[in-house]
């Protein structure tokens, strides 16, 4: 049998005849062995409750029993109480259940997988919509495209636990979608009207999560099927029967050898389906000669079942470049968790997630993945072939890559550490923020410190295991800062002890250099023979340890010496800082004084111009006051001037004698009111002669005085009197009496007083007279006389030195005063 190989191992014309770790494909239900006989029960079931849950551990073969085992009798029309037609729909929840279905249900349109990108885009949304309008959705999403009356469909939810697996539980949207998914299947089967069948897949051990919908538990309840444990027999069929479709033999040796390396676990189907295709590759492309068998030789070589997985991981492995391989780190670590002591759970995380938390692009991430899910591997899943998006859910293809892989075994126990590290950091922070625990020390700081620069942990990485994470790092950071102070200040406390040890070192060594030397010198006078050579030993042991100390001594000084520099230094330094702070502080204070005398200054100039705007303001009131008294003056000495002009005009008018009074007595008034001389002759004269013209008795002479001699007249309006004095040394009182003044002598002094002026009190009783004693001038006097009785002798009032010229009574009429011209 000539056959060529290619470079991957395969034979040219006859493909391998082993999945590996991914299920059978319906189209090598050829290669399908060891559960013959079966499917009849499960497709008894389907028929009578058009639903069926094909339930069994993982690594059983469940969805390989699905696809070759139940789904070709169905294409054979072997179903009883429906038609033979046939549309199988296959659908995977992922963490788009709806979406998911959506798309599985255009695959079977033929218009759609010749569709563009953006048509099949619009085409998905409006089935997804369909599909999210009513729980019926799934029913007439299938009338719409159900070409013939006589076709049956076939949901087959494949890993129908990836809708419990992949659900967040903190998202009210993805539990929304799982029940929304779970009552389309259930309404589709409940609809009578519709030839519609659920089928699904699912590991036992997520059977508990049904529970919590009511109408898929009855459903299960009623129609499902544990997948059965294989048996020696059917385990041997299915190691022997591929390799005889694939035209091959396999030695007994090794079909027993499988056989005890498989055991009894169901879970080791996956391992041994894998170390098969492994060991046909192996075979295929270096058997010795044409028809060899595919031996136990072959078998070793990938390394039999407990290692074959891990050998084909690390091949996919050792194909990445450096950074990649970081990647791929991140990448696995991300998807598995460690719970318990050697219990690792797989964990689907989304592809964008992942990128974040390798922080690298989805490329890069893509780029990886795509090593270990290309053709003849399949380690990761999404399967190879599926186009992968931000949102895709990336996951191992089976548990066991997680306990053979040794490389993944580590990364796991690394990442649980490293959680585990986080764990405490995040609990430590969160006790410190409340008061309740203090920073980190050594030892446990500097393992978080190492945990820090081992895995660099980022924000997405620690909000998957703890929210808190920038406190946990803020926490982690101010322990280090305190502890690197606290080791910085015992430093600095060590090098002054030593400094100080140094010093008693040198202090005791000369002490007992002193004591030495005494003793020696004891020794010496009692031996004096000996001294001589112990002298000699002694000097020179003597001179080896001055040396000694003379270079610790000159060690020492140089070390003093530096300190002493380094001082210097630190104090020239600090001196030059002292004078230049000294010189900024005198700079500011130069300032500070300028910019005081400036304001002084400016002080000096805004009281100067207040003082020159109060003169100015105070000038200008007086150059008001005296504009004012100017004009007041020049009003007045106008009207003096009118009141002159018409006393005098008053004597031109002497035919018409009442304008002639009018304007006489008008020129008295202006003189008076503006305060013209009292007695001007002018406004007098047009007075005099105006009375006279009316032939006023006024205006007639009084004559009484000798020579006209009267110097001296005083009025007094308490009664109708003149009194009137003159140099003749006469007094006369004129009283008015029919129509004449009558001369009344009260005194007569000729030659003996001469009066110059006289004055009456305010009540008119008394009469002060003064004037000239001619015998004796120095002996001059005045005089009060009593008009209340003329008879009366005068008071002579003496002390004065010269004729008295004026003479006034106080207004209160107590007393008077008299001026003389002495």
């Amino acid at each position: 049998m000539s056959q060529m190989v290619d470079e991957h191992g395969t034979l040219v014309g006859t493909a391998n005849p082993f999945p590996g770790l991914r299920p059978f494909k319906i189209e090598e239900s050829h290669l399908f062995f060891g559960r013959e006989g079966q499917s009849d029960e499960v497709l008894l079931k389907l028929s009578k409750s058009r639903f069926v849950g094909v339930i069994g551990p993982s690594g059983s073969g469940k969805s390989s029993f699905i696809y070759c085992g139940v789904l070709p009798i169905l294409y054979g029309g072997f179903l009883t109480d429906a038609s033979p037609n046939w549309e199988v729909v296959v659908t995977r929840p992922g963490a788009g259940p709806i979406d998911n279905l959506a798309e599985s249900l255009l695959k079977t349109v033929k218009d759609y997988n010749a569709a563009d990108v953006e048509d099949k885009k619009i085409k998905r949304t409006i089935v997804s919509t369909l599909l999210r309008s009513s729980s019926l959705g799934l029913v007439e999403a299938i009338q719409q495209s159900r070409r013939k009356e006589d076709i049956n469909y076939l949901i087959l939810v494949d890993q129908f636990e990836e809708l419990f697996r992949f659900k967040d539980g903190t998202d009210p949207n993805s539990v929304n979608e799982s029940l929304a998914f779970i009552n389309l299947l259930m309404e589709a089967v409940n609809y009578e009207d519709s030839p519609i069948y659920v089928a699904i897949t699912m590991r036992s051990d997520f059977i508990g999560e049904c529970a919590q919908f009511p109408e898929l538990t009855r459903k299960i309840n009623d129609s499902h099927y544990l997948i059965p444990q294989m048996t020696r027999d059917q385990k041997r069929r299915a190691i022997e029967g591929p390799v005889a479709v694939g035209n091959a033999k396999i030695t007994p040796r090794l079909t027993q050898q499988l056989l005890n390396d498989l055991g009894d676990n169901p879970d080791q189907l996956p391992i041994l389906q894998h170390a098969l295709m492994r060991t046909w590759s192996y075979w295929a492309k270096y058997r010795d000669y044409e028809d060899e068998p595919v031996d136990l030789k072959h078998y070793e070589a990938i390394g039999t079942m407990s290692e074959a997985l891990s050998m084909h991981a690390n091949e996919a492995y050792d194909e990445l470049d450096e950074e990649q391989q970081r990647i791929c780190e991140i990448l696995f670590k991300a998807i598995t968790e460690k719970r318990g002591e050697n219990f690792g759970i797989r964990r689907p995380t989304r592809l964008n997630e992942i990128a974040s938390i390798a922080d690298v692009s989805e490329a890069d991430v893509v780029a990886v993945l795509e090593k270990f899910r290309e053709p003849g591997r399949s380690l990761l899943t999404p399967a190879y072939g599926i186009e992968l998006g931000s949102k895709s859910m990336i996951d191992i293809s089976h548990e066991s890559l997680m306990r053979i892989w040794v490389r993944l075994k580590n990364w796991v126990d690394d990442e649980s550490e490293a959680v585990q590290m986080y764990l405490r950091l995040a609990e430590a922070a969160g006790q410190y923020q409340v008061g309740k625990a203090g920073l980190w020390r050594p030892p446990d700081l500097q393992l978080a410190l190492n945990w820090q620069a081992k895995h660099k942990p980022t924000l997405v990485w620690g909000q998957r295991y703890h929210p808190a994470f920038e406190r946990t790092m803020i926490f982690l950071e101010y322990s280090k800062k305190e502890f690197d102070t606290e080791q910085r200040i015992k430093e600095l406390e060590a090098k002054r002890k030593l400094q100080r040890a140094r010093v008693t070192a040198i202090v005791f060594g000369t002490l007992a250099g002193i004591a030495l030397i005494a003793f020696v010198y004891a020794f010496m006078q009692q031996a004096e023979a000996k001294r001589q050579a112990d002298l000699a030993k002694l000097n020179e042991a003597r001179a080896l340890e001055n040396e000694a100390k003379a270079v610790e001594a000159q060690k020492i000084a140089e070390v003093e010496r530096d300190k002493a520099d380094a001082a210097r230094k630190i104090a020239e330094d600090a001196q030059l800082a002292e004078a230049e702070q000294r010189k900024k502080a005198e700079e500011n204070e130069r300032r500070a004084k300028e910019q005081e005398e400036e304001a002084l200054r400016q002080k000096g100039f805004a009281e100067e111009n207040a003082i020159a705007a109060r003169k100015a303001e105070g000038e200008a009131k007086v150059n008001e006051k005296l504009a004012n008294e100017n004009a007041a003056k020049a009003e007045r000495e106008r009207y003096l001037a009118l009141a002159k002009a018409m006393a005098i005009k008053s004597k031109e008018l002497g035919n018409d004698l009442n304008l002639e009074g009018l304007v006489a007595q008008q020129a008295y008034k202006f003189n008076k009111k503006y305060g013209g001389y009292e007695f001007n002759s002018d406004v007098y004269g047009g007075l005099y002669t105006a009375l006279k013209n009316w032939g006023d008795p006024l205006t007639k002479s009084l004559e009484a005085h000798t020579n006209g001699a009267a110097r001296a007249l005083e009025t007094h309006g308490k009664g109708n009197h003149i009194y009137s004095g003159g140099s003749d040394g006469k007094l006369i009182r004129w009283n008015y009496a029919g129509g004449q003044w009558v001369a009344e002598k009260l005194v007569d002094k000729q030659g003996e007083y001469l009066f110059f002026s006289i004055d009456t009190s305010p009540d008119g009783n008394w009469l002060a007279a003064g004037g000239l004693y001619p015998a004796n001038r120095d002996a001059n006097y005045a005089e009060l006389y009593d008009l209340r009785n003329s008879s009366a002798p005068a008071k002579k009032i003496p002390g004065f030195k010269s004729n008295i010229e004026n003479i006034h009574f106080t207004p209160d009429g107590t007393g008077f005063y008299a001026r003389d011209n002495s």
